[in-house]
């Protein structure tokens, strides 16, 4: 077999286990974030339950108290002016974007809508101790416009990796 031959072959092999490290790290991170979708009406509670012990091996090693939740809502009133607030969980509402540093979302600050929808990421932290417990912690984003409480999304937080309470 001429050298040729020889750098092709490792070549191919090296571009091989770069795929499948890649797959492995894409299938490791699947579930580092949540992805939530629900359309939203006046005085509606819309309920999401997030599972930690989805989360990749590498993701729960390294920071498992960190979770990411992007809500996409469809208001009922296309027209409404809406604002959010936490409630019951330690977390770090923005408006949505992947990318780069979130900004915090004011407390008084509406959401624009945009074609009918709202984005609104939240970051979530827990403590190590909440980690150990199947219920992890349940808490609330709500929705408010100029005549109140619009809406609220409940969100359950399990460990499905912890036995039930």
């Amino acid at each position: 077999m001429n050298k040729q031959m020889l750098k092709r072959v490792v070549a191919f092999l090296l571009m091989a286990a770069v795929m499948v490290g890649l797959v492995f790290f894409r299938s490791e991170n699947n579930y580092d974030k949540h992805y939530f979708r629900a359309k939203l009406a006046r005085g509606q509670e819309v309920h999401c339950q997030i599972d930690l012990g989805k989360e990749g091996e590498l993701k729960y090693l390294l920071q498992p108290n960190i979770y990411t939740l992007y809500l996409r809502l469809l208001p009922e009133d296309k027209q409404a002016q809406l604002r959010c607030e936490g409630e019951g969980l330690q977390m770090l509402l923005s408006r949505s974007s992947k990318k780069g540093l979130w900004k915090k979302l004011a407390p008084d600050e509406m959401i624009k809508q945009y074609k009918g929808q709202m984005s609104v990421s939240a970051e979530l932290y827990f403590s190590l101790e909440q980690l150990q417990k199947y219920h992890v912690q349940q808490g609330k984003i709500k929705f408010y416009d100029a005549h109140g409480l619009y809406g609220t999304v409940v969100i359950d937080v399990i460990n499905s990796r912890v036995k039930r309470d």
